[in-house]
Parts: structure tokens; sequence; C-alpha cells
């Protein structure tokens, strides 16, 4: 991902969130301080979470994305804009 003037979308759909949920959780909190914002709904059966985050630092999101790659079964989707 390239640097500059970028805002970020970061989507997570966590399965098993009674299970997932705690290390999900930790990861986030790892990159509070480059997180603008954050968004959360559970499924209506409340077996999966989706979760949303707006960050503005491309580093930052390659390494939360990194680190949440090592979360089994974690969906994540990126999008930029300029």
């Amino acid at each position: 991902m390239s640097t500059g003037d970028q805002t970020f979308i970061v989507g997570l759909q966590v399965p098993n969130r009674a299970n997932l949920a705690p290390a999900v959780q930790t990861v986030i909190t790892k990159y509070g301080q480059d997180i603008i914002g954050r968004f959360g709904l559970p499924s209506s059966d409340k077996d999966k979470g989706l979760i949303v985050l707006l960050m503005q630092e491309a580093a930052a999101v390659d390494r939360l994305t990194a680190d949440l790659d090592a979360v089994a079964d974690v969906q994540i989707r990126t999008v930029a804009f300029d």
C-alpha cells in the first residue's frame, strides 16, 4: 500500500465470535493509536461479528492486517480511498 493522504477501511468478519473475539480484540488494541474509528456489529445469531476500522497510515494497516492474518478464519478486506 502506498502512503499519502489516503483513508483506509479495514473490514473484518469474525466467525466463531465467542472463541476468536479475544484474539482479534488483542490485535485491535495493539493498533489502537492508529485507528481513527471503529464500528462493530454481531450477526443476528451472535455467532459471527463484523468489525470495520478506519485508519490513515498505510504501514499501520499493513502491520494490523498481518497480525490479524495469524488469527485463524478471520476474513479481512481493505479498501483505500485517495
